[in-house]
């Protein structure tokens, strides 16, 4: 059993999202996928150290999310196909309404079994840039193991990873036990998805930082949102998927994509069983393959 600790503004958080009905969502376009089945393509663009490593399932003990291979990181980055996936936000800025909203994804394995020293630490971040192609912002998932031993912070007393979401990176500019960033901790091993949804908030940028389980059940969901991040005279299209920060040794992932996002749905099922029970203390019992 998958037991979420979490503080009370977090689960206050969660129940909005999931009576707002943020969880499912229609897709328009796949525009970038990458499983590693044949190559690291998109995850080469930058070289050297950026490079993802490509391996067969049960490497290090993990079995990949999906196929035969996945992907393992220290620092590596991609550029999810290429920079500026919105139609309109070419060199001279976002045209009035042509701002795209669009999603990035990737799986990534937490594993608890790994013999971590407590605070050790990976960011992820999806990037944006601005109408010109320069840089913008990062939107950062920010991880940190911790074992029993650890009495401070979400899940206190268990082995887990606790994850809060920001615009920095560890460890200077920020730390995942922030309680100002609303931490959670995640006990079970496994494959869960990090996703990055961008979308236009009555003319300012916004993002839902969301963590799903094996079973596409929303796990905890953060919103990021600066008011100087003004669409379209701010944004443009997206930039980079970063590993900026990692301290494992062998950190796993698998199931990178991009995706243009049309509209949103009522709750699945699932996701309305999840809201329910929310509050209480998450408990699900379906996970994507875990360490063979």
């Amino acid at each position: 059993m998958l037991n979420i600790f979490r503080s009370a503004a977090a689960s206050m958080l969660l129940a909005t999202m999931m009576v707002a009905g943020v969880a499912a969502l229609s897709h328009a376009a796949v525009l970038f996928e990458n499983g590693f089945e044949t190559d690291i393509s998109g995850w080469d663009v930058f070289g050297g150290g950026f490079n993802a490593t490509r391996v067969s399932s049960g490497t290090n003990g993990i079995t990949s999310s999906a196929g035969g291979f996945h992907a393992e990181t220290a620092t590596a980055a991609g550029n999810w196909g290429g920079y500026g996936f919105n139609a309109g936000c070419a060199s001279t800025g976002c045209a009035a309404g042509a701002f795209q909203d669009y999603k990035t994804s990737v799986d990534i394995f937490l594993d608890l079994g790994g013999g971590w020293a407590d605070n050790t630490r990976f960011d992820f971040s999806s990037a944006i840039n601005r109408p010109d192609g320069n840089h913008r912002r990062d939107f950062i998932f920010n991880a940190a193991f911790f074992g029993s031993g650890d009495a401070t912070g979400p899940g206190a007393g268990t082995d887990r990873f606790v994850i809060s979401a920001s615009n920095n990176s560890q460890p200077g500019s920020a730390y995942a036990k922030n309680p100002d960033k609303a931490p959670i901790a995640i006990d079970a091993s496994g494959w869960y998805t990090f996703m990055h949804r961008f979308y236009d908030d009555g003319g300012v940028l916004a993002v839902d930082m969301t963590i799903m389980d094996s079973g596409n059940n929303a796990v905890n969901s953060w919103t990021l949102s600066d008011p100087t991040d003004l669409i379209p005279a701010e944004i443009g299209g997206n930039r980079y998927g970063w590993f900026a920060f990692n301290e494992f040794s062998v950190l796993a992932f698998d199931q990178t994509s991009l995706e243009t996002i049309e509209a949103e749905e009522v709750p699945e099922p699932a996701t309305l069983a999840l809201f329910a029970i929310g509050l209480a203390g998450l408990g699900v019992a379906r996970r994507r393959k875990s360490a063979a």
